[in-house]
Order: structure tokens, then C-alpha cells, then sequence
């Protein structure tokens, strides 16, 4: 009998989450309209995955943070510690930006720069887009509509993060209404493609609403700003002719 249990408490175990690098997309130079994408505001912050567990319980899981590069800086950014209270899960692994925003939801990359250096300053929050790893199966063969459909169901906004919704087929529209609210471009994503690790793709496209805007990757620290980070975003986010997709 004990064996019996034994045997069943090691196959209830999660395996290590693995190494995995950002998909990134190519650069385009006017945006479009298509059946076939998903269009998604892009703040201009730095790519970062987001690694939760493997944990015995859900919401208990140790958070990673790692940068475009594979650099870990968890320990810059306290104020995402918990993040893993916010997913139904006992391990994921999540992609999407790291931004601190103003008032008005736009992107400051100098504080958000300081921040990463380990200085105090405004709090992060994480923009997630993307789900790559949930309880123990990889999801990056799977088609992006689904892998997103998973995200809405497994994570809860919250101060520090929020799920990025994103608009079907109308990505000029997108485009325009990020150009007039400052943000720093688009993401256009193939609704059936998968991921693919540390690969820069044709099946996703950023186009930049400035010339010049960022691409790339596509201790306790004390904060001397206190509020919500995450909340000048949402209010942007209800500005912008998005769905929940």
C-alpha cells in the first residue's frame, strides 16, 4: 500500500519548467487588415517570461522573471513576487512586456531602465500576451487563438498584470487608435501560429507607430510612487478598439 501511494505522489509531480527564449516578430512598415491575425497594442517596454512553480498548490509557485536575453531579474522587480497568485496554476510560463506607464498608460522606458538597474522608482507591471507552458504541457505547438483563449482562462488581472486583449481583422483601426493615444505600435500574430522559441518569424509583425520605437526582445527594492501599476493601462485599454480575444 505504501509503494502504491508513493508511486502515485511521484506521477502527480511537475516536471522543471524548461529554458525557453521569446518568439519575436519581423518588422513591417504600414499596418493592415486581416482575417487570418490578431491585433495587439504594443506599450514599448522590455520582453520578459514570466516562469511560475512548478509549486504542490496552485498560487503558491515560485515567480522568474527573465528578459529577451534569458537574464534573470526577478529581484529588481518585488512588486511581481506574487504574480503567482493571479494564475490558476501550479506552473506556467507567460510572455509578454515589463512597463512602468504614466499617468495616461504610456510607456516610460528611462524609469522602466532604472527600475531593471535595481533602483527604486515606479512600480512594473507585467503585460502578458502570451501563455507558453501550463501544469506540466507545453502549449507553443498550439495555435495562438488557443493559447490565448487559455491565458483569458487561467489568469486574473490584478495591480501588476493584466492579460492584453487584442482586435480580429482590423488592425488599421488598431493602428490609428494607438498612433493617437501614444503607445508604441502593434503586434499583428497569425491566429493559427505556433511558437516557436527564441525564432524571429514572418507569422508575427510589428508595426512601430514612430519611427525609431523599440523592438528589441520584442534585494527588496523599495517604491517611492505607491498605487496600482497596472491600472493607468486598463484605463488606455478602454480607449482602444479592442475585444477580449
Amino acid at each position: 500500500m505504501a509503494d502504491q501511494l508513493s508511486l502515485r505522489l511521484e506521477a502527480d509531480q511537475l516536471p522543471d519548467l524548461p529554458d525557453l527564449r521569446p518568439m519575436l516578430p519581423r518588422p513591417l512598415p504600414e499596418p493592415f487588415d486581416s482575417d487570418e491575425h490578431l491585433f495587439e497594442p504594443w506599450w514599448g517596454g522590455e520582453r520578459a517570461l514570466v516562469s511560475i512553480g512548478p509549486a504542490d498548490v496552485i498560487g503558491n509557485g515560485e515567480v522568474r522573471i527573465r528578459d529577451a536575453a534569458g537574464v534573470d531579474v526577478t529581484s529588481a522587480l518585488p512588486e511581481l513576487a506574487g504574480l503567482a497568485v493571479r494564475v490558476a496554476a501550479r506552473s506556467a510560463i507567460l510572455d509578454g512586456e515589463l512597463v512602468v506607464v504614466d499617468g495616461a498608460g504610456r510607456a516610460d522606458r528611462e524609469e522602466l531602465a532604472r527600475r531593471l538597474r535595481g533602483e527604486p522608482g515606479r512600480p512594473v507591471a507585467f503585460l502578458a500576451f502570451d501563455l507558453l507552458h501550463l501544469d506540466g504541457r507545453a502549449l507553443i505547438s498550439q495555435p495562438l487563438v488557443r493559447r490565448r483563449e487559455t491565458l483569458r482562462r487561467v489568469l486574473r488581472p490584478g495591480d501588476e498584470v493584466v492579460a492584453v486583449p487584442a482586435i480580429a481583422t482590423e488592425g488599421i483601426a488598431l493602428f490609428e487608435a494607438v498612433v493617437a493615444q501614444g503607445v508604441a505600435g502593434i503586434l499583428a500574430r497569425q491566429r493559427q501560429s505556433p511558437y516557436l522559441p527564441g525564432v524571429r518569424s514572418r507569422l508575427w509583425r510589428f508595426i512601430a507607430a514612430t519611427p525609431g520605437a523599440a523592438t528589441e526582445g520584442l534585494a527588496e527594492v523599495p517604491l517611492d510612487v505607491p498605487g496600482p501599476a497596472a491600472a493607468p493601462v486598463l484605463a488606455l485599454i478602454s480607449r482602444l478598439p479592442l475585444e477580449d480575444l
